[in-house]
């Protein structure tokens, strides 16, 4: 059986949840029963029987709710052959009646994408930016791109934001963002709802990269993932059965900021040896300025003119063209990210590693060095059935969790205004 996350007993007082009454254990079942069909629809009421082990009579009560609501539509069985009887009515999550809108906040992008309630994408769109704008450039530029969609034709069940720095989860505020410089106290629920007059969803990316790898799992993908980002920075998050991770105030997940060599390069967090000292893109500058200095990579002059930092996902590009340079930079990131991974790996043992980030650099290459390295820092148990790979999002990922945990919002709300009884 599926193991399915309700994640509207994480929002519950400590008296609903302990007292249970006949309404509340109404809602668990719903979002049982509906989260069953979104990840294994089309599905017979037979088989969700036998998934749920609810009474028949239970089961057909919320059947019916979510078809009224439209959560959920009947479909007939496809049959090979000549079968005989009458097909069976099967059912499956209504995903296009619904629209919601995903934004992502990156320092050097911004990304924002229209989908259906069960993730297909209908449009996006995705715009380079200067780290220094302020927060209204970045809400003028959303509400640009979201017109260019036809965004403004569509009425939105929900908006999901996705951001990194310190956030204020509960009222949707970005108390700051080292890559952001800009931006202190920024009321993002309060804007983005003022401007799309819709629910809005705030979460932290890493957060919402690791829910969009629960909500786009296969359907036996059981156990604990632990998420790895490569973006500006470098982060994890771990997901347990359908339960992302949360640390005190949101805050958790900064992998970059763990310690790799006491003596190692001053970190921008003020302190030294940090694992993103090692593969920052200042890194990855201060590494191509040290072998010009020694007469080598010339050819990588024009990436550190100016006195600016390297563009990695270039690097990463010129690496896999074969330039020797940027092999032995790139060959020097993936030995220091194992050994951060893999001191996950030995704390967590999850059942899989998930990689995302930009394509340039996360990619199939990346992922067989990384592997090969991996492996010399894992203890024998924590490796012998681990499964790494590539996230299904690839630097998507943050956008489309934050534009589902919108949709889990709008879904959630419905069931929970179901009548009890």
């Amino acid at each position: 059986m599926i193991k399915t996350p309700l994640q509207a007993l994480a929002t519950t007082t400590p008296h609903q949840a302990f007292t249970a009454d006949v309404h509340f254990l109404g809602e668990v079942n719903a979002l049982t029963v509906m989260e069953l069909i979104r990840v294994l629809g089309p599905i017979s009421r037979a088989e969700l029987a036998r998934q749920t082990l609810l009474k028949p009579a239970a089961l057909s009560g919320l059947v019916r709710y979510l078809l009224q609501e439209g959560l959920v539509i009947e479909c007939e069985e496809t049959r090979s052959g000549s079968q005989g009887g009458r097909p069976a009515r099967l059912l499956r999550m209504n995903a296009a009646s619904k629209t919601i809108l995903g934004i992502d906040f990156e320092p050097d992008h911004l990304r924002v994408a229209l989908t259906d309630l069960g993730g297909a994408i209908l449009n996006y769109r995705q715009l380079a930016v200067d780290r220094n704008h302020t927060p209204d450039e970045a809400f003028r530029l959303v509400e640009s791109m979201v017109r260019e969609m036809g965004g403004h034709r569509h009425q939105l069940a929900g908006v999901g934001v996705s951001c990194a720095g310190l956030l204020d989860q509960e009222r949707g505020i970005l108390l700051g963002s080292t890559n952001l410089p800009k931006w202190k106290n920024v009321p993002i629920r309060e804007e983005i709802e003022k401007r799309f007059k819709a629910p809005t969803i705030v979460g932290r990316s890493i957060h919402q990269a690791a829910w969009s790898e629960h909500w786009f799992r296969d359907r036996d993908d059981h156990g604990k993932t632990l998420l790895i980002t490569l973006r500006t920075g470098i982060g994890f998050a771990l997901v347990d059965n359908g339960v992302v991770y949360n640390g005190s105030q949101q805050f958790d997940g900064e992998l970059g900021h763990t310690l790799i060599d006491l003596d190692g390069p001053l970190c921008e967090c003020g302190r030294r040896g940090c694992l993103e000292s090692f593969i920052s893109p200042a890194s990855i500058t201060r590494r191509i300025r040290e072998k010009m200095a020694r007469g080598t990579g010339r050819e990588l002059e024009f990436l550190v003119a100016s006195d600016r930092e390297a563009d990695p996902e270039m690097v990463y590009r010129m690496a896999k063209e074969g330039n020797a340079t940027c092999m032995e930079i790139v060959n020097d990131l993936v030995y220091y990210l194992a050994i951060g991974i893999g001191n996950l790996v030995n704390l967590l043992n999850p059942n899989r590693v998930v990689l995302c980030g930009a394509i340039e650099m996360v990619n199939e290459d990346l992922l067989c060095s990384l592997r090969r390295e991996l492996e010399r820092h894992c203890l024998p148990h924590s490796w012998k059935a681990l499964e790494i790979r590539l996230s299904r999002h690839a630097e998507r990922s943050a956008l489309m969790g934050a534009a589902m945990q919108a949709a889990q919002h709008h879904i959630t709300s419905i069931i929970r205004n179901q009548p009890s009884g």
